[in-house]
């Protein structure tokens, strides 16, 4: 009883003992991550503050330019956009927009019932015009009544119709996506006559792929975020369309969204155009290589290194005192059931071969029947002491002295046939059909007799005992490569696939074992397979049966 109370009071002064050590590593760990922390949030505030005034800088400077011909070309007091006949007075304004904002394609006007004129840039003509190789360093050109325009003023014509001062929508043109905004002057102001039409046109493909990655570069160099500060610009579909990806924290990163919209949208927020999509892109900028942050994170985690290396060095002093208790009692687990196991395998048949024994020194045989029936039972209970002598011994063998073996070449078929005969009267009481296919012209193997024919005395005896209601047996041998693969098959009651790796150590038996064992047999399998520096595979299923394969390298 003295020694159960030391065990209990030692039991609950590790557990007390490892409690304070577990509150000491946390409080240690939550006071050095608090101190650094603060260090970090108020570096992490400066920094978010800058990452949002980079995203509204970058923002506005967009939206501005983006909006720059509709406010500044468009509503020009220029009397001369009204003339839409040669030499085109025009040309000049245009050429001037064209040269200051890069994302018109052309732009188009009439006035009255004229015949609409495209001006478009001489060097990115869109496709649907002619697209001749004539060298001209004047920067618009100017083409009267293209085809492909026919779709667009029959659109412009119907908010002409319902009086409206600009005409805004989106079409294609020869399978290109375009954003057209037109402005619509009227001779009076009741707008009941048009005077003219003048307006441009966004490719909105060159757009994405062009304009937007050169302008969104362009505004962060001037609005000055590119010091520590990343961009990136994504559609409304959540791909990128310019910039990196922000890297660091979440947190850290601003956002903004605008329309892509190359016109005030107070234009259309009234009545909006049911052919204009609405679509809305955003910007996110990130901080987190700001030199300031990047400063205070360097020395956030140093400390916290420090910190963590100290919490670190008790959690594993106190993870590897609580492994090797754990050790010590699972080894003092497994010695006391492998003694107990190996006590009553050693008692059962001595005990019976001692009664067998009683029986016939009193003469209570009196017919040769049972005399031949108490012969049977003694060999067969010899028959299991050996086998279980032989394992403790090759277990003790092939554990420390691995040296002793002696290994020649061998015969495949001889090994197997060795290996039955120890079985020959079981297999037959028992009416075991057992297959044997091992031809006499397999190579000859380099290994060690007695080790090899006890590991296919293990692989048979398993056979034979957990084949179930199906008494059959198949032992083969082939040659695969360099090896000999020595196969025992059987349909018995099979192994769960979560313990094939765990029967195969030692004193371990499955859930489903029956009969008596000392959880030897496949790990002595293993560590011979192992010396002979061949393989051990067994795979099995529940209620089909198991397959264990040995493979030994043939002699050289």
């Amino acid at each position: 009883m003295s020694d159960e109370r030391r065990t209990v009071w030692s039991g609950a002064a590790a557990t007390w003992l490892a409690i304070l050590v577990c509150c000491g590593i946390g409080a240690l760990a939550w006071y050095g991550y608090h101190a650094t922390a603060e260090w970090q949030r108020s570096s992490a505030l400066v920094v978010e503050r800058r990452s949002q005034e980079a995203a509204d800088l970058m923002t506005t400077a967009l939206i501005r330019d983006m909006r720059g011909v509709q406010t500044t070309i468009l509503t020009s007091q220029e009397e001369s956009r009204h003339v839409f006949r040669p030499p085109y007075e025009i040309n000049d304004l245009v050429a001037a927009a064209f040269a200051r904002y890069p994302y018109p394609e052309c732009f188009f006007g009439w006035g009255g019932q004229q015949v609409p004129v495209v001006f478009a840039r001489t060097d990115r003509l869109p496709r649907w015009l002619p697209q001749n190789q004539q060298s001209d360093l004047y920067p618009v050109r100017a083409v009267a009544n293209p085809a492909a325009l026919a779709a667009l003023r029959r659109r412009v014509e119907l908010d002409v119709n319902l009086r409206r001062r600009y005409s805004i929508f989106e079409i294609d043109i020869d399978r290109t996506p375009y954003q057209v905004i037109a402005l619509l002057s009227y001779q009076d102001v009741t707008r009941e006559e048009l005077a003219s039409v003048f307006g441009f046109m966004v490719n909105l493909d060159w757009a994405r792929d062009r304009y937007f990655p050169d302008i969104a570069q362009q505004v962060s160099q001037l609005t000055g975020t590119t010091s520590g500060i990343v961009f990136s610009l994504w559609d409304e579909h959540k791909h990128r369309v310019a910039g990196s990806s922000p890297g660091g924290s979440v947190d850290l990163a601003a956002t903004r969204s605008f329309p892509i919209l190359f016109f005030d949208p107070v234009l259309t927020a009234i009545d909006p155009p049911d052919d204009l999509s609405q679509r809305a892109w955003t910007i996110s900028t990130s901080a987190a290589g700001d030199p300031t942050y990047a400063l205070a994170t360097r020395g956030a985690r140093r400390s916290l290194i420090v910190v963590a290396a100290a919490v670190i060095t008790l959690a594993i002093g106190l993870l590897i005192t609580a492994r090797a208790a754990r050790a010590t009692a699972a080894l003092a687990s497994v010695r006391a059931d492998f003694v107990s196991t190996v006590t009553h395998e050693l008692k059962t048949p001595l005990s019976t071969i001692r009664a067998i024994g009683e029986t016939l020194v009193r003469g209570r045989v009196k017919t040769d029947q049972d005399l031949r029936k108490y012969a049977r039972l003694l060999v067969q209970e010899e028959r299991r002491l050996t086998r279980l002598v032989n394992n403790l011994l090759a277990y003790a063998r092939v554990t420390d002295v691995t040296e002793i073996y002696s290994f020649e070449p061998q015969q495949p078929a001889s090994l197997i046939a060795e290996a039955l005969q120890g079985f020959r009267r079981q297999l037959s009481e028992s009416e075991f059909h057992v297959e044997v296919n091992a031809p006499s012209d397999l190579p000859p193997v380099r290994a060690d007799r007695i080790a090899i024919v006890l590991a296919l005395d293990n692989l048979i005896d398993n056979a034979i005992r957990y084949s179930g209601d199906t008494h059959w047996v198949s032992i083969s041998a082939r040659a695969v490569a360099r090896r000999v693969e020595f196969q025992i098959l059987d349909k018995g009651v099979g192994i769960p696939s979560d313990e094939l790796a765990q029967v195969q150590r030692r004193f371990v038996r499955g859930r489903s074992a029956r009969g008596n064992g000392n959880g030897l047999g496949l790990a002595i399998v293993n560590r011979v397979a192992a010396d002979h520096g061949g393989e051990f595979a067994i795979s099995s299923e529940p209620g089909v049966g198991t397959q264990a394969v040995l493979s030994i390298p043939v002699g050289a």
